[in-house]
């Protein structure tokens, strides 16, 4: 057997995961990597708007609480 890693575009990744479940179970294993959470740059960009947009309104959360909406949404 053989070990592969890829970064695959949102666009794809449902597309490619439909692919690799109708190979045969006795040959293929897919692994996915849950120790970094995926986020698009688009989801990331409209985050990070968010927040600026909320800077002035006195509506901020602490950094950790950032973080941790950002990683875990």
């Amino acid at each position: 057997m053989h070990t592969i890693t890829l970064n695959i575009h949102d666009s794809i990744y449902h597309k490619l995961r439909g692919l690799l479940e109708i190979l045969p179970k006795d040959k293929i294993e897919v692994i996915e990597d849950v120790n970094f959470p995926a986020i698009s740059f688009e989801d990331a960009k409209q985050k990070v708007l968010r927040a600026m947009n909320n800077i002035d309104k006195n509506e901020g959360v602490s950094l950790d609480d950032a973080f941790n909406k950002v990683i875990h949404s």
